[in-house]
């Protein structure tokens, strides 16, 4: 009796234990979550270096993005603006 017990301890303490297999299942997962997540921000990163040498080195560069985001435009430029439809049209 109490050699089938002390196996039931000792296979309850392997399997949900501290460092129980279950634990380390659900350890792996989380590592490999946060290894994904990882990857996904140096690749976020490498591509804000890039367009951070793009426009430290283009004139050009800076002066598309000062056009699309702050809509700003060089001198003596001409800037067209169109206007979206009301909506559906009551001519048919």
């Amino acid at each position: 009796m109490v050699p089938a017990l002390v196996a039931v301890v000792v296979l309850v303490l392997t399997l949900f234990g501290q460092d129980g297999l279950l634990r380390r299942h659900l350890l792996r997962r989380q590592l490999e979550r946060v290894q994904d997540e990882a990857a996904s921000f140096q690749r976020d990163n490498e591509l804000l270096r890039r367009e951070v040498l793009r426009l430290q080195h283009s004139r050009t560069a800076v002066e598309r993005q000062a056009a699309e985001v702050l809509l700003m435009a060089p001198e003596h430029a001409t800037i067209y603006r169109f206007r979206e439809p009301d909506g559906p049209s009551s001519e048919q």
